[in-house]
């Protein structure tokens, strides 16, 4: 039988059991060295109970030894076993019959030796310490496999002498693919025309082999292809998912034949390469999966962007198309009045100061979308004084219409002597969107209800407004989200979810602030204080509806 290494620090390294005793532990004077920190120095050991049999004992080790998942103190192995010492787990296999096996185990003599830079006898012209050094020195988990074999290999050339190579891999439909070169020269598997025998045997049984361990086939580790001696390794290279390459080495006539010991120091290097070949995967995997991901998310971002710019502008379309009927309707009403020979002027000026209302309206529709796009601050605003009353009892003119199809009556106690200084335009806005929010609320109530609106005046300077409403109100959760922008409870067709974001947005910008109190059924009540002076709304956008002026100006 024979251990092989398949999980933590050694993977891949095989043991071949013997008559000997076989110690396992922590500590570089074992046979087999488990380099884990919950590995005892002398941690178990395996011994020839009788012929093809052995007897695994624990040699009492701190953390323990497990068989199958089970704590033993001693045991009789059988093939199919597996030991586990800390995160290391050790397979237990049956030699096959009639083929001769291979460990990559270095015993400690040999590989002391060579961690001391002496050079090997046996033509191996660089120790394993500055292999295995060169070969850390690779950035490997960003490398493509077959680069990174090509790196290897350059560094296995300069410790062996051979003249061709080849790393062959396995499809899934079981036909085979291969990169490497023949006398110096890219070649395909083809071209490299290995021995297949020789490769085949090795990725069967899992062992690295010399061409004359595959029986009858080959005579004194020579074998005879393309009408010349030949002499080959094949190393297999064993993945994550038991998925088997083999690195295939070969010398031509003229050369001698590969040794035992070149096998060895060939085998070592394959294990690192083994692990860094797994983890280039994993890289790669990785990164695929990260790039997906991006993707995703990028795909994501975009949908939901286009969501809400549909939302926005279906909302904006509803509220917009209402005001902008009634600047349309009284127009007409006002021109066919004009073309009427009993028509009445009084009259026609009352249907155009109607329409200019409604286009007031539209102007502050496209100010709430300016308003939510402005990313430069507010400007402080004019001394210019306005009377407060006036303005809100104004913007609830231009709104009539709106409120009496809601059915909503409007109650405004504000001093008549109550005056700001700044930005009138910027107060109407706040009344606009508060007065249209609380009628959209009771029109789907369908049972209507009052507006009121309280002033005052504070004696640590601005001013107080009361603005409440009797309609549904709130619940809770919806009151936390009322400030968001693109958030509404109404369909996604009749608003745009910037009303009160706006709102809010005008008065921070002012210089004052808003609280809201509402719950089911008690309506809701908007406490507004603003300062004396209020900043100007916009004081750096051009007006939507004088751009065709600017425009014939400029180009006059």
């Amino acid at each position: 039988m024979h251990l092989i290494i398949t999980h933590g620090p050694g993977r891949g390294t095989r043991l071949v059991l013997g008559s000997e005793t076989v110690r396992l532990g922590r500590d570089p004077s074992n046979d087999l060295i488990i380099d884990d920190t919950r590995a005892s120095r002398q941690h178990a050991e395996i011994v020839l109970a009788n012929p093809e049999t052995w007897l695994l004992r624990d040699g009492g080790s701190r953390n323990g030894t497990l068989v199958n998942g089970e704590p033993i103190s001693r045991t009789i192995l059988e093939a199919g076993d597996v030991i586990t010492i800390g995160e290391c787990t050790i397979a237990v296999h049956a030699v096959q019959e009639h083929m001769s096996t291979f460990s990559v185990k270095i015993d400690p003599a040999s590989l002391q030796r060579k961690l001391q830079g002496e050079i090997a006898a046996d033509g191996i012209s660089k120790s394993l310490q500055e292999a295995l050094f060169e070969m850390g020195l690779l950035n490997r988990a960003q490398h493509h496999p077959e680069k990174l074999v090509q790196q290897v290999i350059q560094i296995i050339r300069s410790g062996v002498h051979f003249e061709s190579w080849g790393w062959i891999r396995w499809n899934e439909d079981g036909s085979r693919k291969a990169n490497g070169e023949r006398d110096g020269v890219s070649a395909s598997l083809e071209e490299i025309d290995p021995s297949m025998t020789l490769v085949e045997a090795s990725r069967r049984r899992r062992e690295g082999l010399i061409s004359s361990e595959v029986g009858n086939a080959f005579e004194a580790s020579v074998c005879v292809r393309r009408k010349q001696a030949l002499s080959a390794i094949a190393l297999p290279l064993i993945g994550r998912d038991n998925e088997i390459s083999v690195l295939y080495l070969e010398r031509g006539s003229g050369t001698r034949p590969f040794t035992e010991a070149e096998l060895n120091w060939v085998a070592s290097l394959g294990v690192h390469l083994t692990v860094d070949l797994e983890n280039s995967r994993l890289f790669s995997d990785l990164k695929e999966a990260h790039e997906e991901l991006l993707e995703s998310r990028e795909q994501l971002t975009r949908q939901e962007k286009m969501v809400a710019i549909g939302r926005l502008a279906s909302g904006f379309a509803h509220d917009l198309n209402n005001p902008l009927g009634s600047v349309i309707g009284f127009l007409q009403l006002a021109n066919r009045d004009l073309k009427s020979d009993s028509g009445d002027p009084e009259k026609s000026k009352v249907m155009v100061q109607k329409a200019l209302d409604a286009a007031d309206f539209c102007r502050a529709l496209c100010r709430n979308l300016l308003a939510f796009a402005r990313t430069r601050p507010f400007k402080p605003g004019s001394d210019r004084p306005f009377n407060v009353h006036e303005v809100v009892k104004g913007t609830l003119d231009i709104c009539e219409a709106r409120l009496r199809d809601s059915r909503v009556e409007t109650d405004v106690k504000i001093p008549a002597d109550l005056h700001l200084a700044g930005d009138s335009t910027a107060l109407r806005q706040v009344i606009m969107n508060l007065a249209l929010n609380s009628s959209d609320a009771m029109t789907d109530s369908g049972l209507g209800g009052k507006i009121s609106i309280h002033g005052k005046s504070l004696a640590a300077g601005g001013i107080e407004l009361i603005f409440e409403d009797d309609g549904p109100g709130m619940t809770e959760s919806i009151a936390n989200l009322a400030f968001d922008p693109l958030y509404s409870t109404k369909e996604t067709d009749k608003g745009s979810g910037l009303g009160l974001y706006v709102v809010q947005r005008i008065i921070d910008g002012a210089g004052g602030c808003i609280d809201l109190e509402t719950s089911p059924g008690k309506g809701a009540r908007f406490k507004i204080v603003l300062p004396d002076s209020m900043a100007q709304l916009g004081s750096e956008e051009i007006n939507p509806l004088d751009v065709s002026t600017h425009w014939q100006e400029e180009s006059q």
